[in-house]
């Protein structure tokens, strides 16, 4: 099973059980946090690797690092991981748990291209403006500059691509000249 769909299915579970004690958005900081220190700590990756390592230390190096940090329950997702030797799923395990929280809350993630960078309150507009055409409450917007799209914004909700920027009306224009129209 790949990594991803590990990830998933814990994410599902953890998310389940995070809605049946109200602590959905605890355990998706928990987790977010948890993907931080193992993304700026390889030095406990590579520990975690070591085969020679009993599993009670390595467990023991975990409960130490995230004890006092996160909630018992992402700790014994965690601690889980590393029983079953997973634990290389934990960088998409939050990605995947926060995929969930956001549909559930009706939000989805924006990538907005232009040709410079958006202001906080352009952004705002944009998450205004699409939200409704992507049939979401709420967008979260990630600014990506694209130099050559010359002027105007792309916005990309998921599968659905809205196109307004120079570059594409001009492909649009060309088709269009091309076809005859």
């Amino acid at each position: 099973m790949s990594n991803k769909a590990v990830a998933n299915r814990y994410a599902v579970a953890l998310f389940e059980l995070g809605e049946t004690k109200g602590l959905v958005n605890e355990f998706e900081k928990d987790l977010l946090l948890v993907t931080e220190v193992f993304e700026q700590t390889p030095e406990l990756v590579k520990l975690l690797q070591i085969p020679s390592l009993p599993l009670a230390q390595k467990q023991q190096l975990i409960k130490q690092s995230f004890e006092n940090n996160v909630h018992g329950t992402t700790l014994a997702v965690v601690l889980r991981l590393l029983e079953r030797n997973r634990f290389s799923v934990i960088p998409e395990l939050a990605p995947e748990y926060k995929k969930l929280n956001n549909e559930k809350k009706g939000i989805a993630e924006a990538l907005v291209y232009s040709a410079k960078p958006l202001s906080d309150e352009e952004q705002n507009q944009v998450a205004a403006v699409f939200a409704p055409k992507a049939g979401k409450r709420a967008l979260e917007v990630k600014n990506i500059v694209q130099k050559e799209l010359i002027g105007g914004i792309k916005v990309r909700v998921g599968d659905r691509v809205f196109d307004g920027s120079v570059k594409g009306q001009l492909n649009r224009l060309e088709k269009g000249l091309l076809a005859g129209n």
